[in-house]
């Protein structure tokens, strides 16, 4: 009897709120198990930069245009593509003054990487400080610190720094990304050789592959992206 009662007393402290429906569970991510099956998945994509196959394309893993155009990056990692509700959360987080929902999104992304070949360090897309100082927090570096904890490699925020405050990317049209980051990003120390670069989003891949441009350069030989969600564009721009 008293077994079975502290067993109860266990996974009553246990039990939480899932953070989608609201209802108990016991997992650690915070996302019930029914929830979890309803997330969006990616499925098939592109081996290298992450962009959803259609079934026409499955047969070739890697897409047409990372085909005519290899990024500069080795592979990107991520478990969702950018919909509902995946989508919401990570505005939340990142514009509403939430990043508590950060967690779980951390931790489903690491559970995702334990099987993959792992890097020398842990950086994230750096803001301008005066960026960082309106949002208060990057949601890049607390995605990264969790993910480099959970998967005990080393992080750093200082690598890597943004040093021109450019406007947002979601506001430009395409051709105008690239122009818009181009020599923003500087490497301030030496990189180890392989480095993996943790955001929320990725769009066209400009950031990641701008980042990436600036850690060879410094002598960085292979670069990883892991991301939360993955946008689907049939047009990157590398």
């Amino acid at each position: 009897m008293f077994a079975k009662s502290k067993n109860n007393w266990l996974k009553f402290n246990l039990t939480r709120h899932c953070i989608l429906c609201r209802q108990q569970t016991i997992s650690q991510t915070r996302i019930c198990d029914d929830c979890l099956t309803d997330l969006p998945w990616i499925g098939n994509a592109c081996q290298r930069c992450a962009n959803p196959l259609s079934n026409a394309q499955l047969p070739h893993l890697i897409c047409a245009q990372c085909q005519k155009k290899p990024p500069p990056f080795e592979q990107v990692i991520t478990p969702f593509e950018y919909r509902f509700p995946i989508d919401q959360l990570i505005q939340l987080a990142k514009f509403n003054h939430q990043p508590h929902l950060l967690n779980p999104l951390a931790e489903l992304l690491s559970l995702q990487l334990q099987n993959t070949p792992l890097p020398e360090l842990v950086i994230p897309v750096p803001l301008h400080p005066k960026r960082l100082q309106q949002r208060q927090y990057n949601q890049a570096a607390l995605l990264a610190k969790k993910i480099a904890r959970n998967l005990d490699i080393p992080f750093s925020n200082r690598l890597l720094i943004k040093t021109e405050n450019t406007p947002h990317q979601a506001e430009l049209d395409r051709k105008a990304r690239r122009k818009n980051l181009r020599n923003s990003f500087q490497c301030c120390g030496s990189p180890p050789s392989s480095i993996a670069i943790v955001d929320d989003v990725m769009t066209t891949g400009t950031t990641a592959a701008e980042i990436s441009r600036e850690l060879k350069a410094a002598g960085c030989q292979r670069v990883y992206i892991w991301i939360i969600a993955r946008t689907a564009k049939e047009l990157h721009l590398y």
